[in-house]
């Protein structure tokens, strides 16, 4: 059920910022290179076909007219609207933050953290995973 649910929020995002259309576009254009290149025997020939743009396939005018953006056939629909947005700028003073030491509680300094060892360590030092 999580496996589900995470594929279709995965699809659900890639739809929603037109992830789609360019995994369409790019299925296109493989079956074009590869549909070229066996039709003409050459690959670099087929490659040079499936990008020079004269020879799009029914996907890829597909994809065109899906990524075209919608013209509005209304004329009485302002095709521009502008809108003026004054902003006014006031000037705030940076609050600095004072730390203070609390009573009762002790802070480490650094050099209460290290210790001497009170004995040698041995030479030559033991080896992980051999026994003795």
């Amino acid at each position: 059920m999580k496996a589900a649910s995470r594929i279709l929020l995965v699809a659900a995002l890639m739809i929603s910022i037109g992830l789609h259309w360019a995994v369409m576009q790019s299925a296109a254009w493989v079956g074009m290179a590869v549909t070229y290149s066996v039709k003409t025997g050459s690959v670099v020939q087929g490659l040079s076909d499936t990008f020079d743009g004269e020879h799009a396939c029914p996907l890829c005018h597909m994809v065109k007219e899906g990524t075209k953006d919608p013209q509005p056939n209304d004329d009485s629909v302002p095709t521009k609207m502008v809108k003026e947005l004054k902003l006014h700028l006031a000037v705030a003073s940076i609050p600095k933050f004072v730390f203070q030491k609390l009573p009762g509680i002790e802070w480490i300094t650094i050099s209460q953290t290290g210790h001497a060892r009170p004995f040698t360590p041995e030479s030559p030092p033991p080896r992980s995973g051999v026994l003795a």
